[in-house]
Formats: structure tokens, sequence, C-alpha cells
């Protein structure tokens, strides 16, 4: 398994948004993002960027802790160790 060392993500938020940046979980462990622009609140466009430097076995956006997150589409790139970056585009979902 390859270890990742970056993540880029690209979020729109639809009609119900969240107050501040989410986190991520990666391995069962969440944590912030390092670097957080723009905005989950309806509407907006966040983008974030991690640094695990681990390997996953499992990583996950998470959502908030109550109410509704819409999202519109989050476009993910990742940066593995010895391999070229690649992205993966996700349509609507609700969190």
């Amino acid at each position: 398994m390859p270890r990742l060392e970056t993540f880029y993500l690209r979020l729109k938020t639809g009609e119900r948004g969240i107050p501040g940046p989410p986190q991520y979980v990666i391995n069962g462990f969440p944590l912030d993002f390092d670097e957080v622009s723009g905005s989950t609140e309806p509407g907006g466009v966040l983008e974030a960027t991690a640094h695990p430097q681990s390997f996953p076995h499992s990583l996950v956006l998470r959502g908030p802790k109550q109410g509704v997150w819409d999202i519109e589409g989050v476009e993910i790139t990742y940066h593995v160790a010895g391999r070229e970056p690649y992205s993966v585009k996700l349509g609507a979902v609700q969190l």
C-alpha cells in the first residue's frame, strides 16, 4: 500500500452548509486540514489541503455532528508516494 503524502479537496456546498471547516478521518483518527480557504456556508466553495504522510486504510470526510450538509460536488486530488497525482470527482451527497 503506497503512502498518501498529500491530498487536495475542492468542495461546493449546496443549500445547507455548516459553520466551519470539516475534518477528515484517516485510519479512525480525526484530523484538521493543514490549509483551508473558502467556506462551507450555503453556496460556498471550500479548498483544503492535508499532508497526512500516512498509509490510509480508510479516509473519510467528516460531516456535521448535528444538522445536514448538502454537498453539490467534490474533487479530490491525491499525491501518493512514487506515483503521479490523480483526481477523483464525486457528485452530490447529503451528510
